[in-house]
């Protein structure tokens, strides 16, 4: 246990380091308001914890050959969590803004720089700037969202696109995701940078 503190610590006092410079909340444009929002995107910003996010790796599935999809993974740091805190060979991150993207991307790096240890035995971190329903999913096996500001017509048709990757075998929703039809397995609670808030975990049976 006391061995388990010290790592939370150090990862934690790390991960502070590398994202001490970044900034979450962005100041956009009207018109870029507007372009968000005729796209369908949620600029509203939010982070899942550093304990809460350890939650989440607890419950997935441990093979390494699972592909670790963020849908709108902000400035990186749950997909790096992950990354970090598992034997995964692929974590994905797809985030449609493009200031959030390049902050990530030098956060990325840095980490790469100081542990590449992490990138061995063909090890990936990648990071895609794009409207997550448009994007290509890469073969992901896991789906995770922060989607408590999601409107409900976003929900749903991030509910359509999983029911059409048929090698999805867990989704974590921070909301419930109408036309999904992989079974509820179990809702637990979380902890975010605005509140605290309901993981909503599907899995295969």
């Amino acid at each position: 246990m006391i061995s388990k503190i010290i790592d939370d610590e150090l990862y934690q006092g790390y991960l502070a380091k590398v994202y001490q410079d970044t900034q979450g909340y962005q100041r956009y444009s009207l018109a870029e308001h507007t372009l968000y929002k005729d796209a369908g995107i949620c600029i509203t910003y939010g982070e899942l914890l550093y304990p809460s996010a350890k939650k989440i790796i607890h419950e997935m599935s441990k093979d390494q050959n699972e592909v670790f999809l963020d849908l709108g993974s902000g400035l990186g740091k749950c997909a790096l969590q992950v990354f970090m805190q598992t034997e995964l060979r692929r974590v994905l991150g797809i985030e449609a803004s493009k200031e959030l993207h390049t902050q990530a991307l030098t956060a990325f790096n840095q980490v790469k720089s100081d542990f590449p240890s992490f990138w061995e035995e063909g090890r990936s971190l990648t990071l895609i700037c794009d409207n997550f329903l448009h994007a290509d999913w890469q073969d992901a096996t896991i789906v995770y969202s922060c989607s408590t500001c999601f409107t409900q017509e976003l929900l749903i048709a991030i509910g359509n696109k999983i029911n059409q990757q048929p090698q999805v075998k867990q989704v974590f929703s921070f909301r419930p995701l109408p036309s999904l039809k992989l079974p509820l397995k179990k809702v637990f609670a979380v902890e975010c940078s605005w509140d605290s808030a309901l993981c909503f975990f599907y899995a295969k049976r």
